[in-house]
């Protein structure tokens, strides 16, 4: 059945790259293997090690594919600062639909063909609004690390709902706790306890690109 298939659609490293990222998707990092993505590509392991050498190998061409994914705007140099954003939010967008892709990317520089263009890009959008050298290049690394940051916080694990676990402290509840604490000893979380019940990932991200 494998020779049959191999014949009809012959093993690449981009039909590799793409099985993995759809295991990726649907079973995270901890289901990724050699053997899953060769399982679903009808093969045997070996042909996998020939097109892309190991796992560590398969993980910067998933990078690199789903770097792709991410869009950058023509450099319109007077309206830089508005276009960064829209990459920041593109960024978010594209890690929010693979899962696991934040651990995938945690020491790995990213240098492949898409990620290049992208370099290019980006620094590109800063550099046309007149934005030093020195500082396009740390601001095109701050914002990925910025992105990362906030996306891995915000794909954790989620606090149970009250409807999955009754005891679950609900956003209200965490407010009104702390608005009955001691005006005396903290009177700055009292004043402000409500809008600790007002979190808002989409409002806060923006906010946080902003500033």
């Amino acid at each position: 059945r494998r020779s049959s298939r191999a014949r009809r659609d012959p093993i690449t490293a981009e039909a590799i790259t793409d099985a993995a990222i759809k295991i990726l998707d649907s079973e995270g990092l901890e289901g990724l293997s050699m053997r899953r993505v060769a399982d679903a590509l009808n093969t045997g392991p070996a042909s996998l090690y020939w097109h892309v050498g190991n796992k560590d190998g398969l993980l910067d061409l998933v990078f690199d594919q789903i770097i792709g994914e991410m869009d950058v705007p023509p450099p319109q140099g007077d309206r830089w600062k508005e276009q960064l954003k829209q990459i920041a939010l593109s960024q978010r967008a594209t890690i929010l639909r693979h899962r696991d892709l934040v651990a995938i990317s945690m020491g790995r520089i990213p240098m492949g063909p898409h990620a290049l263009r992208y370099t290019e890009q980006v620094v590109g959008v800063l550099r046309a609004g007149g934005v030093p050298d020195d500082l396009a290049v740390s601001g095109y690394l701050l914002l990925f690390a910025l992105v990362n940051g906030f996306t891995m916080d915000e794909m954790a694990e989620p606090v149970a709902s009250a409807e999955d676990n009754p005891g679950a402290p609900s956003p209200s509840a965490v407010s009104g706790y702390l608005a009955s604490l001691p005006v005396d000893q903290f009177p700055n979380i009292v004043a402000s306890a409500p809008h600790f019940a007002q979190w808002d990932n989409d409002v806060q991200f923006e906010m946080l690109v902003d500033l």
